[in-house]
């Protein structure tokens, strides 16, 4: 469903460059600030300050790596993580969906509190 969200280029002035603003269509927004699951891809950013994304495509195709777009991953705030998750393992996450349509330094999706599921 979030793959559906499309991006209209502006301007940033405060950075001085050409950045995107996610649209979320209705199903989507309506998201925002509700409990979800979401299956994915595991990406690490930081394995020691537990930062993970979750992503719609493994590595080698992400859209850190690959051809993919920023509607295709989630930004994980993990609250409770007791082990270390390799690269491209397929996990479950549930907790709060946050939507940003224009993030500073983050996503445009992150799901906060995040929980692995079993």
């Amino acid at each position: 469903m979030l793959s559906s969200t499309t991006f209209l280029e502006y301007y940033e002035e405060s950075k001085g460059i050409w950045t995107l603003e996610g649209i979320f269509s209705n199903p989507i927004d309506e998201l925002n600030g509700m409990q979800v699951s979401i299956t994915g891809y595991v990406l690490p950013l930081d394995i020691k300050e537990s930062s993970y994304v979750l992503s719609a495509y493994p590595y080698s195709s992400c859209y850190f790596c690959g051809g993919a777009g920023p509607e295709s991953i989630v930004g994980l705030k993990i609250t409770d993580l007791k082990k270390i998750i390799k690269t491209d393992a397929v996990k479950t996450f549930s907790g709060t969906l946050k939507l940003e349509k224009r993030p500073k330094n983050g996503f445009y999706f992150t799901l906060n509190n995040a929980r692995l599921e079993k």
